[in-house]
């Protein structure tokens, strides 16, 4: 009895193995490098170059509103309302005999220069500069040994004296 299950099952795992066995045929060479379609073809028709060219600003003029019978009643038109520029440096606004300066707090890593806006200001005073408003702000700056913190002091000051300022490391920030 064991005998009509042994040889039945010994011939079917010998036909899954030769139904999954390994393969004799050779597989044929695709594409080769001198295949001629693996080479680039050359350009039929010569491409296009982009030159950019400067647009005024009045090229592209704001959309006109629409017509007031467009709205339902009770609606108004919206003002357009051009945006000033963005002032990267906020806060302080110089006249034409002053000048803004910036300084950071310190350089990362090291003890901070100035720990306080008032010690900022307090060091450029002690150096005979008048400084008539000052404003603390966080910039971006690269985490790095050496690099300046991202608390930055500003200050204004009087045109004459922005070199002494530049001396001591302050930055005309306008």
């Amino acid at each position: 009895m064991v005998k009509r299950f042994a040889y039945p099952l010994i011939l079917l795992m010998l036909l899954l193995l030769a139904a999954c066995g390994p393969s004799n045929v050779q597989p044929e060479p695709t594409n080769t490098p001198s295949s001629p379609s693996l080479q680039p073809e050359g350009d039929v028709m010569p491409r296009p170059t982009i030159t950019a060219t400067a647009v005024p600003d009045e090229a592209y003029p704001p959309p006109p509103p629409p017509p007031a019978s467009t709205l339902p009643e009770g609606y108004s038109m919206p003002e357009v309302v051009i945006a000033p520029t963005h002032n990267p440096y906020p806060g302080i606004e110089a006249a034409d005999n002053q000048s803004v300066m910036m300084r950071a707090a310190g350089v990362q890593c090291e003890d901070v220069l100035y720990p306080t806006e008032e010690d900022a200001v307090a060091a450029l005073e002690a150096a005979g500069i008048t400084v008539y408003e000052s404003a603390t702000f966080e910039l971006m700056v690269t985490a790095v040994c050496g690099g300046p913190t991202s608390t930055h002091y500003q200050v204004l000051i009087d045109a004459a004296n922005q070199a002494q300022a530049e001396q001591m490391g302050w930055e005309f920030a306008e």
